[in-house]
């Protein structure tokens, strides 16, 4: 069967491209048809159809990548993502979630029909359950950057974490979502990564000061981190016509993590079980 992901003459946007999960994905949806705009602070080596400089914790800077995109999209991937040391909490934050929401909301009206929107979480933010008040209080305000960086200048306890709560953010904003972007026929979903083998685990573990041993506790059972190109094709799948009735959730991607934690099988050291 010829196309059996539907991407092909399809026009795309996807963030954080120059690298790891997202430079996965862009290369892999180039290949399968599509029509690719990408979105990164950093130059983009796969071969778009256009790459756009923006700062995704900058809202005049999105402002000006979104004038420079097609006015129709099928499918957009939300990549860009930072650790949390070695980058602050609240820069953190605003390039993880900040700025997905504000670039997302602004691309919805041009989203067609059938549509899809797939982001990046983590297993970091698999204990949202817990945290879920703090983050529906912040999902609560409006959609700004000033809004945002005031509420965090508020709750400094909540999103100390900054790296933890941005993905729980992200979980809980697919969920919400859901509902509103069904009346347009319009699918969100999302996953969480278990460790994955990139310049972003690089820097967590080099300038963020993790040793391997540390996050070693976090691989799954088979022993071995992830590839970059194993989390570009789940988002890929995600928003494809083979995912055409899945919506609202968040997929975790981690060779059974998160199942062995519900299992008592292991120790529940991210706090997701209840």
């Amino acid at each position: 069967m010829n196309d059996i992901l539907g991407y092909k003459g399809k026009t795309v946007v996807i963030t954080g491209a120059a690298s790891g999960m997202g430079q996965a994905a862009a290369t892999l949806l180039v290949d399968l048809g599509a029509e690719v705009y990408a979105l990164d602070v950093a130059p983009v080596s796969a071969p778009v159809a256009n790459a756009i400089h923006v700062d995704m914790k900058d809202a005049r800077s999105i402002d000006n990548a979104v004038a420079k995109l097609p006015q129709n999209i099928d499918a957009l991937f939300n990549c860009a993502g930072v650790p949390s040391p070695p980058f602050s909490a609240q820069d953190t934050l605003l390039i993880n979630f900040v700025g997905l929401r504000y670039l997302t909301e602004l691309l919805v009206p041009r989203i067609s029909t059938g549509g899809g929107i797939a982001s990046i979480a983590s297993t970091a933010g698999m204990a949202w359950r817990a945290g879920l008040a703090s983050v529906q209080d912040f999902l609560s305000t409006e959609n700004s950057f000033d809004a945002s960086a005031q509420w965090m200048s508020e709750h400094p306890d909540a999103c100390a974490d900054g790296y933890g709560f941005s993905k729980q953010c992200i979980i809980v904003y697919t969920m919400q979502m859901a509902r509103e972007l069904a009346a347009s026929n319009i699918r969100i979903n999302c996953i969480s990564p278990s460790p994955t083998a990139s310049g972003f685990m690089d820097k967590l573990k080099g300038e963020g000061q993790m040793p391997d041993e540390v996050v070693d506790l976090f691989l799954p059972s088979n022993g071995r981190y992830a590839t970059g190109e194993e989390m570009g094709e789940a988002l890929v799948l995600l928003n494809s016509k083979l995912a055409s009735f899945i919506s609202g959730i968040n997929m975790p991607v981690d060779f059974g993590y998160c199942a062995e934690t519900f299992m008592s099988q292991r120790d529940d050291l991210l706090g997701i079980s209840h």
